[in-house]
């Protein structure tokens, strides 16, 4: 699970440091240049793929993801203060043999630079995962159907529309019974995602 993730956080720096290439400032210029007005309400959509549960049960297989994410409520010129201003998010995960779910909640997003952002999301999941005494060998036991979504992602912009996000996702089963001495556990994610805003 670690060296898949460092594969995709160099894969990520790459294109970041291409993208940066292409971008040429003058050296006056820091790598970080905030817009002189707000920025202007955008949507954004984003698909891509992983692995599901690196390491556990239901792991290794692919793993599909896709969302929606809202303008923030309140546009923001300061990218510090604009961090704290969510997006809402819709999504859902589909692991193609295990565990799915879907899920709605928000995100909050840094500019590190104009290029990189790294992100956090929480929200509301349902899965249509396994529970009960009965669990077949090569499933998760994620002992009830409805939780929390956690994530952190790494993103790099391609350009004003495209980005590549990495992230790590989790659903989260506490608060689940402990039935029958087994402990519940939800799927842990990561993937990398294709985000086009318009």
């Amino acid at each position: 699970m670690v060296r898949v993730a460092l594969l995709l956080l160099a894969g990520c720096l790459a294109a970041s440091s291409a993208t940066a290439q292409t971008r040429s400032l003058s050296g006056s210029v820091s790598s970080y240049a905030p817009a002189t007005e707000p920025p202007a309400p955008a949507w954004e959509t984003r698909i891509g793929a992983g692995l599901a549960n690196p390491g556990g049960r239901e792991g290794g297989l692919l793993n599909l993801g896709a969302e929606v994410l809202s303008p923030r409520l309140i546009p923001l010129q300061d990218r510090i203060a604009a961090a704290f201003i969510p997006r809402f998010n819709l999504g859902t995960s589909l692991n193609v043999n295990g565990t799915r779910y879907a899920y709605a909640g928000a995100t909050w997003t840094f500019d590190v630079t104009r290029d990189v952002f790294v992100e956090a999301s929480l929200g509301a999941a349902v899965n249509d995962g396994k529970t009960g005494f009965v669990i077949p060998e090569n499933r998760l036991n994620v002992g009830c159907n409805a939780g929390t979504r956690e994530a952190a992602a790494l993103g790099v912009r391609l350009s004003d529309r495209w980005s590549l996000v990495t992230t790590l996702e989790h659903f989260s089963t506490a608060g689940c019974g402990d039935r029958a001495g087994s402990s519940p556990r939800g799927p842990a994610n990561i993937g990398a995602r294709l985000g086009y805003t318009f």
